[in-house]
């Protein structure tokens, strides 16, 4: 996974990608409530820009790909000696599950059942991740997980079309694809539906399942509509140095969206988003 360099936080302060994505996996605890971030994450390893994770007690890999330049190594001490001073125990580099983990799994049964039931369904999407880019309209992709459902919102702007169904059709390629299959689906892209209220959101919803598993689904909204960081978005995303290639076609400088722009720095990306 190719992290971008930084991101812009609501006070305008730029902040290292690396850095904020470790604040949201590493794990940590708070003794006797909650185990903080993912419960097994463990960093086995840094080569250069890559910081190597796996799972406790499993053989998956995944590569965090930072920045030219990032340091890892002085980023995991960093909140290493921050979590321990707060007296919330890093648990990263234990080989096993610890007993602050074990202890989260059995407090929290049906969250943790609900989230395995998923798992099959984030390691496809981590395989297929680039099709966000490379086959969607969107300026803007958030997701997050309610139960076993795990939910994206894709934002296209006015003007340019949501091409909705090429991004399905590779979603679900019976070769390279996802093995899903499409549950219910309300669309209002139509034209001929739009509203002329140019503040109005259309949205075109697609809920997808396992073609045999019964646990784990996937909600696709496609947006289409003003853009959700109000004016000034393609300004915002060329602050964050997105490749003007990918701007073009999703946020083209004719766009009205792209016309009234805004001085006041805004979190264009938040840790359950990205642009491209």
């Amino acid at each position: 996974m190719h992290l971008d360099s930084h991101t812009t936080l609501t006070n305008g302060t730029s902040y290292a990608r690396s850095g904020h994505a470790l604040d949201q996996l590493l794990p940590s605890a708070e003794p006797g409530i909650q185990v903080n971030g993912v419960v097994g994450l463990r960093v086995v390893g840094i080569n250069g820009p890559d910081l190597h994770l796996t799972l406790a007690g499993s053989e998956c890999h995944l590569v965090l790909r930072g920045i030219p330049g990032t340091d890892w190594a002085e980023e995991l001490h960093e909140r290493w000696l921050r979590y321990e001073k707060a007296e919330a125990p890093p648990l990263w580099q234990n080989p096993k599950l610890t007993a602050f983990e074990n202890s989260h799994i059995r407090d929290y049964p049906e969250t943790w059942a609900a989230e395995r039931g998923l798992d099959w369904l984030g390691s496809a999407l981590l395989r297929r991740v680039a099709i966000f880019q490379t086959s969607s309209t969107a300026y803007s992709t958030r997701s997050w997980i309610t139960g076993d459902e795990w939910i994206f919102e894709l934002d296209t702007v006015r003007g340019i079309k949501l091409e909705h169904d090429a991004f399905l059709r590779r979603l679900m390629d019976p070769v390279w694809g996802l093995p899903l299959r499409i549950e219910y689906q309300h669309c209002s892209c139509n034209p001929e539906q739009e509203l002329g209220d140019s503040t109005y959101t259309l949205q075109c919803t697609y809920n997808l399942g396992h073609r045999s598993m019964a646990s784990g689904s996937l909600q696709l909204r496609f947006r289409h509509g003003p853009g959700v960081y109000a004016g000034g978005t393609r300004i915002k995303l060329e602050r964050l140095y997105s490749p003007s290639e990918w701007l073009d076609r999703v946020l083209p400088k004719r766009s009205p969206d792209v016309a009234s722009s805004s001085d006041t720095p805004s979190a264009a990306r938040t840790s359950d988003e990205a642009g491209h």
